[in-house]
């Protein structure tokens, strides 16, 4: 999709909402709308143009790329620029992202707008047209789910007892940098023996140790595109427990990704996974959901949970990841990405847990 079938797209939407004009915040969406990554900068969407609101650092690199968009250099200050355009404009009510724009910003625009300009919160216009991916779309976040799986394959010789979760962190960033990718698509989750058990674990000094679980959760950023995959590896010989778990949490993940196919609701495709784990005595150790959507940000929707109704649709990227967590003890996350297509699903990560 063009950014002037998208921009049209908005402006529909803008016409139902009586907006005629929309103040975007969020990197992601402007950076969506433009086809264009965006830093510290702002767009308004009007019947009248687009603008993007920069700058003196990014003014020139955004004149130069950007085509059929007005390029203002901030120079009064963000937001004295927008209320002086906003007036240029005439706008009666503006859009403005809820959840993006924080209080104090949002009091400050407020502040320099005119008495007479309605101010309305507004959340899905563009993420919903995120949602579903197009074809330029997925093959770049292919790439970045490749260069993860390549760093997966890398790690697994490079973890042994006595390095330490943060040399292994540091590692898998120097690979993936090295392979192609901008940066890493968050900060990397290496979680060692009973540090697995935490779900989102701040990856520490902790040493290695043989005949322990290590859970690693990462992924790689490219063009501004995400990937986030996680794989358990051990040290060693493991107990009967663990592997117990670990063949429970692979069986539901097999289970929830052949079950993906266009029309299910995420919450049907949530309890795939979940009834699994429950039937096999540990419901009460899956606290959180399915899986989330992947794109410019690392969790958009979908989100696939117990109480999400919406359904899927072909061109839907987002993870699939059951877990179960041993409080103390061990945790155990499988997590990969796929494509929903017209017909079923195609798993981005390839083979399952390799």
């Amino acid at each position: 999709m063009t950014m002037n079938a998208k921009i049209k797209l908005i402006r529909a939407q803008m016409k139902k909402e009586k907006l005629d004009g929309l103040f975007l915040s969020s990197p992601a969406n402007i950076s969506y709308l433009l086809d264009y990554r965006s830093r510290d900068s702002y767009l308004i969407v009007s019947a009248k143009g687009v603008f993007y609101l920069t700058d003196s650092r990014y003014t020139e690199e955004a004149r130069s790329l950007l085509k059929g968009v007005t390029v203002i250099q901030t120079d009064a200050g963000f937001f004295k620029t927008v209320s002086a355009l906003c007036r240029r404009l005439e706008l009666k009510c503006l859009g403005f992202e809820e959840r993006d724009l924080n209080f104090a910003e949002y009091r400050r625009l407020r502040k320099d707008l005119p008495d007479s300009l309605g101010m309305a919160p507004v959340y899905g216009m563009v993420e919903g047209l995120r949602q579903v991916k197009t074809g330029r779309e997925i093959k770049t976040i292919k790439k970045a789910v490749e260069i993860a799986v390549e760093a997966m394959k890398f790690i697994k010789g490079y973890l042994k007892p006595g390095r330490r979760e943060i040399e292994v962190a540091g590692e898998l960033e120097r690979f993936i940098r090295a392979n192609g990718a901008d940066d890493s698509s968050f900060d990397i989750i290496v979680a060692s023996g009973p540090n697995s058990a935490f779900a989102h674990h701040i990856t520490s000094e902790r040493k290695l140790k043989a005949g322990e679980p290590v859970l690693i959760d990462m992924g790689a950023d490219y063009y501004g595109y995400k990937s986030d995959l996680t794989r358990v590896f051990f040290l060693g010989k493991i107990d009967t427990l663990t592997a117990d778990i670990y063949n429970i949490v692979r069986k539901a993940q097999e289970s929830a990704l052949r079950a993906v196919k266009p029309g299910m609701t995420c919450a049907e495709l949530d309890a795939v996974a979940r009834d699994y784990i429950a039937k096999n005595g540990y419901g009460g150790f899956f606290g959180h959901g399915l899986g989330h959507g992947v794109g410019l940000e690392i969790h958009e929707d979908p989100h696939i949970g117990k109480n999400q109704d919406q359904r899927l649709q072909p061109g839907m990227v987002f993870t699939v990841e059951p877990a179960i967590y041993l409080p103390g003890r061990f945790g155990i996350r499988l997590e990969d990405m796929v494509l929903v297509t017209k017909k079923g699903s195609e798993v981005l990560s390839g083979s399952l847990n390799k």
